[in-house]
């Protein structure tokens, strides 16, 4: 057995681990054996998609769509985490609910780390009513009421932690450290690797963890001079893109700064000067106005940038497959890009990349739905009606008029047992192309 099989068989192991862990909602843990599998193999797709929905789950929403994004990346036909990234895009209120949650934990950071706890708690209660699930807000907000004497709450919090990941170390030192001196087990018990508790023995000498035993891996790649162009230039567009997540908070802090100052000059001559209060609301209205206008472009730019991004990492993706001459899987990732996306910018090296996209992009349609379309058949013979209809839809996205994909589609639709939806499919054939050998193929199929 080669190294690189043993290792891909260590990594299922750990991702069975992780699966195991996940499912007892001892998730802290689960995150650490998913993080060796993918150590092991990047390429472990089980892995990264379950690695992105305990991340969702704890309420890390952006390191979830990362690593689905990654996944997509890795392998774009037949992945869940398509289906997880279209629900998100489906809900795009959810989304903007968790960019301002992650806006006000930032912010309540910040606050902790200029000693202004008040304000700090204040923020946190509102993060934890957006998102009940972010653990490390509910963590936070806990040490703040443990600090304000409020133990109570303090304990609750820390018990709905325990309900969305039963052996989180934080939560379950915290409510060790509520409990008298004479009742804490910290110095009797500690927490496995994989967060159950274990007895600390005595005698025995404490082994430490090396990572001698691991085998670790380096992959080293050589790019032509066009990719290391297009990277550079992919990475001007994505610190672009940053510059919009960094610079946007930093504009709504302003304002909001500028806000209470305005707010305070305003008061302080309605008192000597005797302004009356409908100008002050007046005035208190405008600047609110401004800053939901702010908020709003905010929103509305983190989820096109999101969606423009994704963009990208299809392209690179085709651009390192075509140049190792992978066509079938270049045309598999090719099929996904919104080529309205890709846009160039003004940059030193005077990469292009529409005009790289330029480049790949007839070959691709020439021959990416010719390729889709064989693989789809294979895969129909084999009886894999769903997968074949994947890769005729592949095609299809390429190419919309190509009469041999369709009927290729509708006759794995009529095999399949879903006779509706492969006449539907005939009939555009027919009335698209009635001359055509392949319609009347289709109205023979039809029954005309």
């Amino acid at each position: 057995m080669n190294r690189r099989r043993r290792l891909e068989q260590i990594s299922n192991g750990y991702y069975n681990l992780g699966l195991s862990l996940a499912k007892e909602r001892n998730l802290s843990s689960a995150l650490n054996a998913l993080s060796i599998a993918l150590g092991l193999n990047k390429k472990n797709i089980d892995a990264r998609n379950l690695y992105g929905l305990i991340q969702f789950e704890m309420g890390e929403e952006t390191k979830a769509l990362i690593s689905w994004v990654i996944s997509i990346n890795i392998k774009s036909m037949n992945n869940l985490a398509q289906n997880y990234l279209q629900n998100l895009r489906n809900k795009s209120t959810y989304l903007e609910k968790s960019q301002e949650a992650i806006s006000k934990y930032n912010k309540a950071v910040s606050q902790i780390r200029t000693v202004n706890y008040d304000m700090a708690r204040m923020s946190l209660k509102q993060v934890v009513d957006i998102r009940p699930h972010f653990v490390k807000a509910m963590l936070a907000l806990a040490l703040l009421d443990i600090r304000e004497g409020k133990a109570g709450e303090a304990r609750k919090l820390l018990e709905s932690v325990l309900l969305i990941d039963r052996f989180n170390a934080k939560a379950i030192t915290y409510l060790d450290e509520m409990r008298p001196v004479s009742e804490r087990k910290s110095g009797s018990v500690k927490l496995s690797v994989i967060g159950s508790p274990i007895k600390k023995e005595k005698e025995k000498p404490v082994e430490k963890n090396t990572s001698a035993s691991m085998p670790v891996t380096e992959i080293y790649k050589n790019y032509s001079g066009m990719f290391t162009a297009v990277n550079v230039g992919i990475g001007l567009i994505v610190g672009a893109c940053a510059m919009v997540f960094l610079y946007m908070p930093t504009m709504k802090v302003a304002l909001n700064k500028a806000h209470n100052k305005e707010v305070v000059e305003i008061s302080q001559k309605l008192s000597d000067a005797g302004i009356s209060m409908e100008e002050l609301k007046s005035e208190n209205e405008s600047l609110n106005d401004q800053v939901n206008k702010l908020n709003e472009i905010n929103n509305t730019s983190t989820e096109n940038m999101n969606y423009k991004l994704l963009q990208y990492v299809y392209l690179i993706g085709v651009i390192r497959e075509y140049g190792a001459k992978n066509y079938t899987k270049a045309a598999e990732i090719f099929s996904n890009i919104d080529t309205n996306q890709l846009t160039d910018v003004d940059n030193g090296p005077g990469v292009s990349i529409t005009g790289t996209f330029a480049e790949i992009a007839p070959k691709m349609r020439a021959e990416g739905p010719k390729l889709l379309t064989a693989v789809g058949d294979g895969l129909s013979k084999a009886g894999d009606y769903a997968g074949a209809i994947g890769y005729y839809d592949a095609a299809l996205r390429i190419a919309p008029d190509y009469l041999q994909a369709k009927y290729n589609k509708a006759l794995a639709y009529k095999t399949s047992g879903d006779v509706e939806t492969a006449n539907n499919l005939f009939t555009e054939i027919i009335t698209a192309a009635p001359e055509d050998k392949i319609a009347k193929e289709a109205q023979r199929e039809r029954g005309y």
